[in-house]
């Protein structure tokens, strides 16, 4: 469980600071805190792509990271 005089801690501190920069940080953070645990619903089209590379995939349509590092070198004329 949470520490409870922690967080009244935190807020203390929180609530003396007047530098808006780090104010703006902290909310960041705890912003990507709060985001880390959200779940990505997938589009329609994005899962019909997904289920798409898998078909390839299962099928043996795909190629090695090497080859497709020499086609785009190929592709950019280098």
């Amino acid at each position: 469980m949470i520490d409870i005089e922690l967080k009244e801690k935190l807020i203390a501190k929180i609530d003396s600071i007047n530098n808006e920069e780090l104010l703006n940080q902290l909310l960041r953070i705890i912003d990507l805190e709060s985001k880390a645990h959200e779940v990505y619903d997938l589009s329609k089209e994005e899962a019909e792509a997904v289920n798409e590379g898998i078909a390839q995939l299962n099928k043996g349509m795909f190629i090695s990271n090497e080859e497709a590092n020499r086609q785009a070198d190929q592709w950019l004329n280098r």
